[in-house]
């Protein structure tokens, strides 16, 4: 569809299981998840690769710059380049995502390979970056899914997209943390009672945060809506290479995410 300039509407999928994760006395049952898996499952885990740390990433509350081998003390309030792509790995289907140890990560993969995981999350990075490259844009961070089915790993869902990944195109970002941001620039109050529920939560062994939540956020506005829409429509133009969207250019599209 791409190579007719025209935005794909089909997809070829295989199946694999996702079995029951249940929960019981504050804490998930992985041993009853693999059990009823066997040797065919989606790993329930998300593996995530950093290249550069976004003003908005999680990783800045989790770990210092030296940490991660930067000469800096603080984390600054602009984004700052990785000398090593980082790894790490989280949970999938748990209510609340978390971050894992690689003990911790490699006993909620069963029987797959963590090094491999990591290995196959790296080369997809690197061909994502080199991608985004091409089309001018900066690769921040990503994530995969992968699957397990007699002894070998592949990747389980889509990679690169927008919402998989974060891109920067001069300077700006270009991905689902737009609206993200916009969310907590425009609706503190919301983000403040989110954040709440799920303290609540945690600490009452509860696993859906949602339902201690007594507010849903103001639905966005059209006109917030159609920049996002040009922002998508316009970035996949240029990560493509081809006018598959009817869409401002490129730099049209960034302007208006800039004046959100």
């Amino acid at each position: 569809a791409l190579a007719d300039g025209h935005a794909p509407r089909e997809m070829a999928i295989d199946l694999t299981q996702v079995p029951d994760l249940p929960f019981e006395a504050g804490s998930y049952d992985y041993d009853a998840y693999h059990g009823a898996a066997g040797s065919n499952y989606l790993i329930p885990l998300e593996i995530v690769f950093r290249n550069r740390v976004p003003v908005g990433s999680s990783l800045r509350k989790r770990s210092a710059p030296t940490d991660h081998g930067l000469d800096r003390d603080s984390w600054p309030d602009e984004p700052v380049d990785l000398p090593e792509t980082v790894v790490e790995f989280s949970t999938k289907y748990e209510e609340q995502d978390r971050y894992l140890s690689r003990a911790e990560a490699d006993e909620i993969a069963g029987q797959a390979s963590i090094g491999a995981l990591a290995d196959r999350a790296r080369e997809v990075n690197r061909i994502v970056t080199e991608q985004a490259a091409e089309a001018g844009l900066t690769h921040q961070d990503g994530k995969i899914e992968c699957l397990y089915v007699d002894g070998e790993i592949r990747i389980a869902d889509v990679v690169g997209t927008f919402d998989e990944s974060r891109f920067a195109y001069g300077g700006q970002q270009l991905s689902k943390e737009v609206i993200r941001q916009y969310y907590r620039r425009t609706q503190p109050e919301w983000v403040e009672v989110v954040s709440a529920a799920k303290e609540r939560a945690k600490a009452a062994g509860v696993a859906d945060w949602k339902s201690l939540c007594n507010r849903e956020p103001v639905p966005l506005d059209d006109s917030v809506i159609q920049v996002a829409r040009d922002m998508y429509c316009a970035g996949t133009n240029a990560y493509v290479g081809r006018e598959v969207f009817d869409a401002p250019s490129l730099d049209e599209a960034m302007g208006a995410v800039r004046s959100l």
